[in-house]
């Protein structure tokens, strides 16, 4: 018997050329596929990042302050303030949006200038009654500085005027920086530089330059109190007492004769003679 032999490479090439073919549907599906699944995502986490940066924080069970009733005296209150910081630095019925959470309203955003205008402003929104959010430079991921539902009107006091950064210099050196509420932490880091010291936190987020009131409260603070390079030694602040009334706590260690708001408002720079070598 005779048999007919086909060479093997012959008879290959029908396989290799639908082979090729196959992979060629295959990856034309592959990367078709995966441009879908792209598409799909990126459209999700667009959705869900629209959605984050309108979601309002909880209200505890509180109204939403426009809905209650605003008393004479609150009415009256952003006349009041502006004629402690100006006309353009009061702002009234404000919505305010976080930045990556937290949404509000306010009834008045006021942007005192000074030590002394700050405190002033803080005694008539306690007259008025009304809630009061402190805010730096609006860099939170948690909407700590935005309004939200309460069972008064609410009043935003922002600290970006309030940037002076005075270091304590020693022969040259300047070994603690004294610095107001909206100061940045980047802005401090660049004043410093000449000294060769570092700013008051360095955080990932430090180009944005977050406050260093911020840094008090949640970066160098309370149980964080060591955390960074540096840490907060001494404060000047407000409290109110048991009879509503505002107080002012000076922890400073500034050795002075008058008033503490007066200097530090006044003041251009600091040394070492200007600190009480015994507090």
């Amino acid at each position: 018997e005779h048999s007919i032999h086909i060479p093997e490479a012959s008879a290959m090439l029908p396989r290799r050329h639908c082979r090729r073919l196959l992979e060629r549907t295959y990856s034309f599906a592959a990367v078709c596929g995966a441009g879908v699944a792209g598409c799909g995502l990126g459209l999700l986490l667009s959705r869900l990042d629209g959605q984050l940066r309108e979601r309002q924080l909880p209200g505890a069970g509180f109204r939403v302050c426009c809905e209650d009733a605003v008393t004479p005296a609150q009415r009256a209150l952003a006349e009041k303030l502006r004629s402690v910081v100006g006309q353009k630095f009061v702002t009234e019925n404000v919505t305010e949006i976080g930045t990556m959470t937290g949404k509000g309203h306010a009834m008045v955003v006021v942007r005192p200038g000074s030590l002394r205008e700050t405190t002033q402003v803080l005694e008539a929104c306690l007259e008025a009654g009304v809630a009061i959010v402190p805010q730096g430079a609006k860099t939170g991921l948690t909407g700590g500085s935005v309004p939200r539902s309460c069972d008064r009107p609410m009043v935003v006091i922002s600290t970006q005027r309030l940037q002076k950064i005075l270091p304590i210099k020693d022969a040259g050196d300047a070994k603690q920086v004294l610095c107001f509420a909206g100061a940045g932490i980047f802005s401090v880091q660049e004043t410093l530089k000449s000294y060769n010291r570092d700013s008051h936190s360095v955080l990932g987020s430090i180009f944005l330059n977050p406050s260093v009131a911020a840094g008090v409260a949640f970066g160098s603070g309370g149980t964080q109190i060591h955390k960074g390079p540096a840490f907060t030694n001494r404060a000047l602040y407000c409290r109110v007492n048991a009879q509503g009334k505002m107080e002012l706590v000076n922890t400073l260690g500034l050795s002075l004769q008058g008033d503490v708001l007066s200097f530090l408002d006044g003041a251009e720079e600091l040394s070492l003679k200007d600190m009480d070598s015994k507090s």
